[in-house]
């Protein structure tokens, strides 16, 4: 009789334990969703801020940004139900708002905005070609013979061909609306690669004064930080106009 009598009082001791857990539980999210309740949003909005705050709550978002999030998302709601709109309308289901705020769409290309560092990025890419060129053919060429373009030269060139890929890239970018027909265009990137070849070739016949020819492991070397260079430049930023 005792063992029975104690293990009901367990019994009745857990019951009670669980109860405290589910009314401390209701209690929470009471005041959870007392947050939502009197600023101003209608049942619905209030109901959806207080779903996607219990969602951002279980990701690994700190509690400031959770909070940031949270009253971005209620200043916007303020603003645009008095159209009628509602946050299904606008950011799709509690799930779908939250995916995207942990994986945000990647921001589409831009050829104009994304110019420079496009450009910045072609430069070093065409540096490393050249280096790497004159570093490497010194090699393989009859006895040795010295690369005939310096240093200066290929800067120049790679600058011309840097700052002229992005804007060749927005000439031929398709499903954009250019300013100029393709027959109009065509001429135009056939003209640059005419200027590039003649600077380039103008760059080969500068002094060695201004245009010094480096050791061929020079050339490597500078190939190899340029190589880095440029793949961290193509990390950081979104290029779009890029050879490779």
């Amino acid at each position: 009789m005792s063992s029975n009598s104690d293990e009901k009082r367990r019994n009745a001791n857990v019951r009670q334990k669980n109860a405290n857990v589910h009314q401390d539980r209701d209690r929470t999210t009471k005041i959870v969703h007392s947050q939502f309740d009197n600023i101003g949003l209608t049942k619905r909005n209030a109901e959806y801020m207080f779903k996607f705050n219990q969602a951002i709550s279980g990701t690994k978002l700190t509690a400031d940004q959770q909070g940031e999030i949270v009253k971005k998302m209620v200043d916007e709601l303020l603003a645009e139900q008095k159209s009628g709109k509602t946050a299904r309308n606008m950011w799709g289901t509690v799930d779908q708002k939250v995916e995207s705020i942990l994986n945000p769409p990647k921001r589409p290309a831009d050829p104009i905005k994304d110019y420079w560092p496009n450009a910045g990025y072609n430069m070093l890419l065409f540096f490393v070609i050249f280096s790497f060129l004159y570093g490497i053919t010194y090699f393989f060429s009859k006895g040795g013979q010295q690369t005939t373009m310096g240093i200066t030269g290929i800067v120049v060139t790679a600058v011309v061909a840097g700052l002229g890929i992005p804007a060749l890239t927005m000439l031929i970018q398709p499903g954009v609306k250019h300013k100029y027909s393709l027959w109009v265009r065509i001429p135009l990137i056939i003209l640059f690669f005419l200027v590039w070849m003649f600077i380039f070739f103008l760059a080969g016949m500068l002094p060695a004064v201004i245009n010094p020819i480096l050791n061929p492991y020079a050339y490597i070397v500078l190939g190899l930080l340029g190589a880095v260079a440029a793949f961290f430049v193509k990390r950081r930023w979104n290029i779009t106009g890029g050879l490779f």
